[in-house]
Protein backbone atom coordinates (compact mmCIF):
# COMPACT_ATOMS: atom_id res chain seq x y z
CA UNK A 1 0.00 0.00 0.00
CA UNK A 2 1.25 3.49 -0.78
CA UNK A 3 2.70 5.56 2.01
CA UNK A 4 -0.11 8.06 2.60
CA UNK A 5 0.64 11.15 4.71
CA UNK A 6 -2.49 12.31 6.49
CA UNK A 7 -3.39 15.75 7.82
CA UNK A 8 -1.66 17.22 10.83
CA UNK A 9 -3.43 16.26 14.06
CA UNK A 10 -3.15 18.13 17.32
CA UNK A 11 -3.04 14.80 19.15
CA UNK A 12 -2.48 11.21 18.06
CA UNK A 13 -3.16 8.45 20.60
CA UNK A 14 -1.36 5.17 19.90
CA UNK A 15 -3.10 2.14 21.41
CA UNK A 16 -6.87 1.65 21.24
CA UNK A 17 -7.39 -0.34 24.43
CA UNK A 18 -9.14 0.84 27.61
CA UNK A 19 -6.68 3.65 28.51
CA UNK A 20 -6.17 4.94 24.99
CA UNK A 21 -9.88 4.89 24.13
CA UNK A 22 -10.66 6.71 27.38
CA UNK A 23 -7.96 9.29 26.65
CA UNK A 24 -9.51 9.91 23.22
CA UNK A 25 -12.93 10.51 24.77
CA UNK A 26 -11.58 12.87 27.41
CA UNK A 27 -9.35 14.78 25.00
CA UNK A 28 -12.30 15.55 22.72
CA UNK A 29 -14.27 16.72 25.76
CA UNK A 30 -11.51 18.85 27.25
CA UNK A 31 -10.98 20.74 23.99
CA UNK A 32 -13.56 20.03 21.26
CA UNK A 33 -11.54 22.13 18.80
CA UNK A 34 -8.60 19.72 18.83
CA UNK A 35 -8.02 17.40 15.87
CA UNK A 36 -7.58 14.01 17.60
CA UNK A 37 -6.98 10.54 16.20
CA UNK A 38 -6.79 7.12 17.86
CA UNK A 39 -4.83 4.31 16.21
CA UNK A 40 -4.92 0.66 17.21
CA UNK A 41 -6.04 -2.74 15.90
CA UNK A 42 -9.52 -4.12 16.51
CA UNK A 43 -9.92 -7.46 18.23
CA UNK A 44 -9.35 -10.14 15.56
CA UNK A 45 -12.21 -12.49 14.79
CA UNK A 46 -9.71 -15.35 14.69
CA UNK A 47 -6.58 -14.95 16.80
CA UNK A 48 -4.74 -17.79 15.05
CA UNK A 49 -5.38 -16.40 11.56
CA UNK A 50 -4.62 -12.79 12.49
CA UNK A 51 -1.89 -11.26 10.31
CA UNK A 52 -0.59 -8.66 12.80
CA UNK A 53 1.24 -9.30 16.06
CA UNK A 54 -0.39 -6.86 18.49
CA UNK A 55 -3.09 -8.14 20.83
CA UNK A 56 -4.99 -6.74 23.80
CA UNK A 57 -5.56 -8.36 27.17
CA UNK A 58 -9.02 -6.75 27.23
CA UNK A 59 -10.54 -9.29 24.84
CA UNK A 60 -12.87 -10.58 27.54
CA UNK A 61 -16.28 -10.03 29.17
CA UNK A 62 -15.38 -9.66 32.84
CA UNK A 63 -13.16 -7.46 35.01
CA UNK A 64 -13.70 -6.71 38.70
CA UNK A 65 -14.86 -3.23 39.73
CA UNK A 66 -14.53 -2.02 43.33
CA UNK A 67 -13.39 0.93 45.45
CA UNK A 68 -12.45 -1.34 48.39
CA UNK A 69 -8.74 -0.75 47.77
CA UNK A 70 -6.16 -0.14 50.47
CA UNK A 71 -3.93 2.10 48.36
CA UNK A 72 -5.45 5.62 48.50
CA UNK A 73 -4.32 6.60 45.00
CA UNK A 74 -5.78 3.49 43.38
CA UNK A 75 -8.96 3.93 45.45
CA UNK A 76 -9.37 7.48 44.14
CA UNK A 77 -8.69 6.49 40.54
CA UNK A 78 -11.18 3.61 40.78
CA UNK A 79 -13.89 5.75 42.40
CA UNK A 80 -13.62 8.48 39.78
CA UNK A 81 -13.76 5.95 36.94
CA UNK A 82 -16.68 3.98 38.37
CA UNK A 83 -18.68 7.14 38.99
CA UNK A 84 -18.65 7.88 35.23
CA UNK A 85 -19.65 4.43 33.99
CA UNK A 86 -23.41 4.99 33.97
CA UNK A 87 -23.07 8.34 32.20
CA UNK A 88 -20.92 6.78 29.46
CA UNK A 89 -23.50 4.00 29.05
CA UNK A 90 -26.34 6.49 28.76
CA UNK A 91 -24.51 8.68 26.25
CA UNK A 92 -23.52 5.79 23.98
CA UNK A 93 -26.30 3.23 24.52
CA UNK A 94 -23.63 0.58 25.19
CA UNK A 95 -24.09 -1.27 28.49
CA UNK A 96 -20.83 -2.56 30.00
CA UNK A 97 -21.18 -2.23 33.80
CA UNK A 98 -23.01 -4.77 35.97
CA UNK A 99 -23.52 -3.61 39.55
CA UNK A 100 -23.42 -7.04 41.20
CA UNK A 101 -21.60 -5.89 44.34
CA UNK A 102 -18.12 -6.96 45.36
CA UNK A 103 -16.81 -9.25 48.11
CA UNK A 104 -13.36 -9.00 49.67
CA UNK A 105 -12.34 -12.30 51.31
CA UNK A 106 -9.09 -12.53 53.25
CA UNK A 107 -7.47 -13.87 56.36
CA UNK A 108 -8.17 -12.05 59.60
CA UNK A 109 -4.42 -11.90 60.31
CA UNK A 110 -3.55 -10.29 56.97
CA UNK A 111 -2.41 -6.64 57.42
CA UNK A 112 -3.85 -5.86 53.99
CA UNK A 113 -7.24 -7.02 55.21
CA UNK A 114 -6.96 -4.70 58.19
CA UNK A 115 -6.31 -1.78 55.84
CA UNK A 116 -9.37 -2.60 53.74
CA UNK A 117 -11.46 -2.97 56.92
CA UNK A 118 -10.53 0.60 57.84
CA UNK A 119 -11.88 1.80 54.50
CA UNK A 120 -15.29 0.27 55.16
CA UNK A 121 -15.64 2.46 58.27
CA UNK A 122 -15.82 5.61 56.13
CA UNK A 123 -17.94 4.19 53.29
CA UNK A 124 -21.18 4.05 55.27
CA UNK A 125 -23.93 1.53 54.51
CA UNK A 126 -22.54 0.62 51.07
CA UNK A 127 -19.65 -1.27 52.72
CA UNK A 128 -20.46 -4.03 55.19
CA UNK A 129 -18.52 -6.53 57.27
CA UNK A 130 -20.18 -9.95 57.06
CA UNK A 131 -19.75 -12.92 59.37
CA UNK A 132 -20.02 -16.50 58.10
CA UNK A 133 -23.70 -16.74 59.08
CA UNK A 134 -24.55 -13.58 57.13
CA UNK A 135 -22.62 -14.86 54.12
CA UNK A 136 -24.46 -18.19 54.27
CA UNK A 137 -27.81 -16.43 54.35
CA UNK A 138 -27.02 -13.98 51.56
CA UNK A 139 -24.84 -16.23 49.40
CA UNK A 140 -25.63 -19.87 50.31
CA UNK A 141 -23.51 -21.12 47.41
CA UNK A 142 -20.26 -19.77 48.95
CA UNK A 143 -18.08 -21.71 51.34
CA UNK A 144 -16.20 -19.32 53.65
CA UNK A 145 -13.34 -20.56 55.85
CA UNK A 146 -13.11 -19.92 59.58
CA UNK A 147 -9.85 -18.02 59.04
CA UNK A 148 -11.40 -15.46 56.70
CA UNK A 149 -13.07 -12.08 57.08
CA UNK A 150 -15.60 -10.98 54.46
CA UNK A 151 -16.31 -7.41 53.34
CA UNK A 152 -19.10 -6.44 50.95
CA UNK A 153 -19.34 -3.31 48.81
CA UNK A 154 -22.99 -3.12 47.75
CA UNK A 155 -23.01 -0.12 45.40
CA UNK A 156 -20.74 1.13 42.62
CA UNK A 157 -19.12 -2.29 42.47
CA UNK A 158 -19.34 -5.43 40.40
CA UNK A 159 -17.81 -6.03 36.98
CA UNK A 160 -17.42 -4.54 33.52
CA UNK A 161 -17.09 -6.02 30.06
CA UNK A 162 -13.76 -4.60 28.88
CA UNK A 163 -14.73 -5.26 25.27
CA UNK A 164 -17.89 -3.18 25.58
CA UNK A 165 -16.21 -0.50 27.68
CA UNK A 166 -13.69 0.05 24.88
CA UNK A 167 -16.51 0.15 22.31
CA UNK A 168 -18.37 2.73 24.39
CA UNK A 169 -15.31 4.93 24.88
CA UNK A 170 -14.55 4.85 21.16
CA UNK A 171 -18.18 5.51 20.20
CA UNK A 172 -18.20 8.57 22.46
CA UNK A 173 -14.82 9.80 21.18
CA UNK A 174 -15.87 9.34 17.55
CA UNK A 175 -19.14 11.21 18.11
CA UNK A 176 -17.06 14.07 19.54
CA UNK A 177 -14.87 14.30 16.43
CA UNK A 178 -12.07 11.77 17.02
CA UNK A 179 -10.83 9.89 13.93
CA UNK A 180 -10.27 6.18 14.69
CA UNK A 181 -7.97 4.03 12.55
CA UNK A 182 -7.80 0.24 12.70
CA UNK A 183 -4.06 -0.21 12.28
CA UNK A 184 -0.85 -1.09 14.13
CA UNK A 185 1.66 1.69 14.77
CA UNK A 186 5.20 0.59 13.93
CA UNK A 187 7.23 3.74 14.51
CA UNK A 188 6.93 7.13 16.21
CA UNK A 189 9.58 9.79 15.87
CA UNK A 190 10.07 13.54 15.81
CA UNK A 191 10.51 15.27 12.44
CA UNK A 192 11.12 18.75 11.07
CA UNK A 193 8.31 20.40 9.10
CA UNK A 194 8.95 22.51 6.02
CA UNK A 195 8.52 25.70 8.06
CA UNK A 196 11.28 24.65 10.47
CA UNK A 197 8.98 23.68 13.32
CA UNK A 198 8.86 20.16 14.73
CA UNK A 199 6.09 17.61 15.00
CA UNK A 200 5.67 13.86 15.52
CA UNK A 201 5.43 11.33 12.70
CA UNK A 202 3.46 8.12 13.30
CA UNK A 203 3.98 5.28 10.79
CA UNK A 204 1.77 2.16 10.64
CA UNK A 205 2.11 -1.38 9.35
CA UNK A 206 -0.48 -0.66 6.65
CA UNK A 207 1.79 1.99 5.15
CA UNK A 208 0.04 5.10 6.48
CA UNK A 209 1.82 8.05 8.03
CA UNK A 210 0.21 10.55 10.39
CA UNK A 211 1.61 13.84 11.62
CA UNK A 212 0.71 15.18 15.06
CA UNK A 213 1.77 18.02 17.28
CA UNK A 214 1.79 15.59 20.21
CA UNK A 215 1.54 11.81 20.63
CA UNK A 216 0.29 9.79 23.61
CA UNK A 217 1.44 6.16 23.82
CA UNK A 218 -1.03 3.73 25.45
CA UNK A 219 -0.23 0.31 23.89
CA UNK A 220 0.08 -1.62 27.15
CA UNK A 221 2.44 -4.60 27.11
CA UNK A 222 3.60 -3.81 23.57
CA UNK A 223 5.02 -0.37 24.32
CA UNK A 224 8.61 -1.59 24.32
CA UNK A 225 8.45 -3.88 21.29
CA UNK A 226 8.29 -1.36 18.46
CA UNK A 227 10.04 1.92 17.71
CA UNK A 228 7.62 4.03 19.73
CA UNK A 229 9.93 5.55 22.34
CA UNK A 230 13.04 7.65 21.64
CA UNK A 231 16.28 5.75 21.03
CA UNK A 232 17.89 4.86 24.34
CA UNK A 233 14.61 4.99 26.28
CA UNK A 234 13.19 1.77 27.71
CA UNK A 235 10.44 1.87 30.33
CA UNK A 236 11.10 -0.07 33.53
CA UNK A 237 8.23 -2.56 33.23
CA UNK A 238 7.60 -6.16 34.23
CA UNK A 239 5.19 -8.26 32.18
CA UNK A 240 3.54 -11.15 34.02
CA UNK A 241 1.34 -13.99 32.84
CA UNK A 242 -2.10 -14.40 34.39
CA UNK A 243 -3.40 -17.86 35.22
CA UNK A 244 -7.03 -18.08 34.13
CA UNK A 245 -9.71 -20.75 34.36
CA UNK A 246 -13.30 -20.80 33.10
CA UNK A 247 -16.11 -23.16 34.10
CA UNK A 248 -19.07 -23.51 31.76
CA UNK A 249 -22.33 -23.58 33.73
CA UNK A 250 -25.64 -25.32 33.12
CA UNK A 251 -28.92 -23.40 33.30
CA UNK A 252 -29.65 -24.50 36.88
CA UNK A 253 -26.33 -23.16 38.16
CA UNK A 254 -26.76 -19.89 36.27
CA UNK A 255 -30.08 -19.37 38.06
CA UNK A 256 -28.70 -20.54 41.42
CA UNK A 257 -25.82 -18.05 41.24
CA UNK A 258 -27.88 -15.16 39.93
CA UNK A 259 -27.01 -12.81 42.83
CA UNK A 260 -23.34 -13.78 43.05
CA UNK A 261 -21.02 -10.76 43.45
CA UNK A 262 -17.59 -10.23 41.97
CA UNK A 263 -14.98 -11.49 44.44
CA UNK A 264 -11.39 -10.75 45.43
CA UNK A 265 -9.93 -13.57 47.55
CA UNK A 266 -6.51 -13.70 49.15
CA UNK A 267 -6.26 -17.42 49.75
CA UNK A 268 -2.88 -17.32 51.48
CA UNK A 269 -0.90 -14.64 53.28
CA UNK A 270 1.71 -12.88 51.11
CA UNK A 271 0.17 -14.34 47.96
CA UNK A 272 -1.52 -12.48 45.13
CA UNK A 273 -5.28 -12.18 45.06
CA UNK A 274 -7.55 -14.44 43.11
CA UNK A 275 -10.36 -12.58 41.39
CA UNK A 276 -13.60 -14.37 40.61
CA UNK A 277 -16.39 -13.24 38.30
CA UNK A 278 -20.03 -14.34 38.65
CA UNK A 279 -21.83 -16.06 35.75
CA UNK A 280 -21.30 -14.01 32.58
CA UNK A 281 -22.72 -14.70 29.15
CA UNK A 282 -19.99 -14.83 26.51
CA UNK A 283 -20.32 -14.19 22.75
CA UNK A 284 -20.78 -17.93 22.11
CA UNK A 285 -24.02 -17.79 24.13
CA UNK A 286 -22.63 -19.82 27.05
CA UNK A 287 -22.30 -18.76 30.69
CA UNK A 288 -19.01 -19.09 32.53
CA UNK A 289 -17.54 -18.56 35.97
CA UNK A 290 -14.05 -17.13 35.72
CA UNK A 291 -11.13 -17.11 38.14
CA UNK A 292 -7.79 -15.42 37.59
CA UNK A 293 -4.55 -15.10 39.49
CA UNK A 294 -1.30 -13.37 38.62
CA UNK A 295 1.65 -15.72 38.30
CA UNK A 296 5.33 -14.96 38.86
CA UNK A 297 6.17 -16.05 35.31
CA UNK A 298 7.52 -13.17 33.24
CA UNK A 299 7.43 -12.62 29.50
CA UNK A 300 10.27 -10.51 28.17
CA UNK A 301 10.16 -10.55 24.38
CA UNK A 302 7.57 -9.63 21.77
CA UNK A 303 7.62 -13.21 20.52
CA UNK A 304 6.79 -14.54 24.00
CA UNK A 305 3.94 -12.06 24.42
CA UNK A 306 2.45 -12.79 21.00
CA UNK A 307 2.73 -16.55 21.45
CA UNK A 308 0.97 -16.33 24.82
CA UNK A 309 -1.84 -13.97 23.77
CA UNK A 310 -2.50 -15.52 20.37
CA UNK A 311 -3.56 -18.92 21.74
CA UNK A 312 -7.04 -20.27 20.99
CA UNK A 313 -8.93 -20.05 24.34
CA UNK A 314 -11.01 -23.13 23.59
CA UNK A 315 -7.82 -25.19 23.38
CA UNK A 316 -6.08 -23.78 26.47
CA UNK A 317 -6.23 -26.19 29.41
CA UNK A 318 -7.48 -24.51 32.59
CA UNK A 319 -4.96 -24.12 35.39
CA UNK A 320 -5.91 -26.94 37.76
CA UNK A 321 -4.84 -25.24 40.97
CA UNK A 322 -6.97 -22.14 40.55
CA UNK A 323 -9.78 -24.24 39.06
CA UNK A 324 -9.82 -26.24 42.30
CA UNK A 325 -9.84 -23.01 44.32
CA UNK A 326 -12.92 -21.82 42.44
CA UNK A 327 -14.74 -25.10 43.08
CA UNK A 328 -13.70 -24.88 46.74
CA UNK A 329 -15.25 -21.43 47.16
CA UNK A 330 -18.36 -21.84 44.99
CA UNK A 331 -20.14 -25.01 46.11
CA UNK A 332 -21.93 -27.75 44.19
CA UNK A 333 -21.11 -26.61 40.66
CA UNK A 334 -22.07 -29.07 37.95
CA UNK A 335 -19.15 -28.56 35.60
CA UNK A 336 -20.15 -28.67 31.92
CA UNK A 337 -16.67 -27.90 30.56
CA UNK A 338 -13.51 -25.99 31.47
CA UNK A 339 -10.91 -24.04 29.56
CA UNK A 340 -8.24 -21.43 30.14
CA UNK A 341 -7.28 -18.21 28.38
CA UNK A 342 -4.37 -15.81 28.09
CA UNK A 343 -3.79 -12.46 29.77
CA UNK A 344 -0.67 -10.42 30.49
CA UNK A 345 -0.45 -7.74 33.14
CA UNK A 346 2.02 -4.85 33.10
CA UNK A 347 3.71 -3.69 36.32
CA UNK A 348 5.94 -0.85 37.54
CA UNK A 349 8.45 -0.86 40.43
CA UNK A 350 6.25 1.32 42.68
CA UNK A 351 2.93 -0.35 41.82
CA UNK A 352 1.50 2.81 40.22
CA UNK A 353 0.51 3.62 36.66
CA UNK A 354 3.00 5.47 34.47
CA UNK A 355 1.53 8.73 33.18
CA UNK A 356 4.29 11.08 32.14
CA UNK A 357 5.81 13.21 29.39
CA UNK A 358 8.86 11.55 27.81
CA UNK A 359 9.68 14.53 25.56
CA UNK A 360 7.83 17.84 25.11
CA UNK A 361 5.77 16.19 22.33
CA UNK A 362 5.52 12.58 23.51
CA UNK A 363 3.70 11.18 26.54
CA UNK A 364 2.97 7.70 27.93
CA UNK A 365 0.11 6.18 29.93
CA UNK A 366 0.59 2.51 30.67
CA UNK A 367 0.95 -0.26 33.27
CA UNK A 368 -2.42 -1.11 34.83
CA UNK A 369 -0.91 -3.51 37.43
CA UNK A 370 -3.65 -6.03 36.63
CA UNK A 371 -6.46 -3.55 37.36
CA UNK A 372 -6.10 -1.18 34.44
CA UNK A 373 -9.61 -1.67 33.05
CA UNK A 374 -11.21 -0.61 36.33
CA UNK A 375 -9.28 2.68 36.51
CA UNK A 376 -8.90 3.25 32.78
CA UNK A 377 -11.39 6.09 32.44
CA UNK A 378 -9.66 8.24 35.04
CA UNK A 379 -6.21 7.35 33.69
CA UNK A 380 -7.52 8.48 30.31
CA UNK A 381 -8.64 11.76 31.86
CA UNK A 382 -5.28 12.25 33.56
CA UNK A 383 -3.33 11.40 30.42
CA UNK A 384 -5.48 13.58 28.14
CA UNK A 385 -5.00 16.61 30.38
CA UNK A 386 -1.26 16.03 30.52
CA UNK A 387 -0.68 15.52 26.80
CA UNK A 388 -2.90 18.47 25.78
CA UNK A 389 -1.05 20.88 28.06
CA UNK A 390 2.35 19.23 27.56
CA UNK A 391 2.91 19.15 31.32
CA UNK A 392 1.33 17.82 34.48
CA UNK A 393 -2.26 19.06 34.77
CA UNK A 394 -3.93 16.93 37.44
CA UNK A 395 -4.88 17.20 41.11
CA UNK A 396 -2.89 14.16 42.33
CA UNK A 397 0.90 14.43 42.79
CA UNK A 398 2.87 13.91 39.59
CA UNK A 399 5.58 11.99 41.44
CA UNK A 400 3.26 8.99 41.89
CA UNK A 401 2.97 8.55 38.12
CA UNK A 402 6.44 9.52 36.91
CA UNK A 403 7.86 7.06 34.37
CA UNK A 404 11.07 5.22 35.18
CA UNK A 405 13.45 4.05 32.51
CA UNK A 406 16.12 1.37 32.20
CA UNK A 407 19.43 2.27 30.61
CA UNK A 408 19.42 1.16 26.97
CA UNK A 409 22.38 1.63 24.63
CA UNK A 410 21.80 3.43 21.37
CA UNK A 411 21.82 1.24 18.26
Amino acid sequence: MANDIHKLYDLCIVGAGPMGSAAARHATLINPQLKVCLIGPKEPEDRLACSHDVFGSHYDEGRVVTALIADPIWRELASRSINRFRDIEERTGIAFFTQSGHLWIGRKSDPRMENVLKITECMGPQALVLDRTMVSEKYPFLSIRQVDDVLLQTKSAGFVSPRKLVLAQQAAAHSQGCDIFNDVVDKVHEVDKSDGSKCMMVATLNGHTYLAKRVLLTPGAFIGFRSLLPVGKELDLTLLKQKLAFIELNENDVRRLTNMPAIAWRVELDKTLCYILPPIKYPNGKYYLKIGRRSAEQVKTKEEVVEYLKRDPSKVVADKHILDLLLQLVKDIKVVSTHGDSCITTHTPNGQVYCDMVTPRLGVATAGQGAGVMVSDEIGNMAARMIISGSWDYDLPRENFRAKFRSKPES
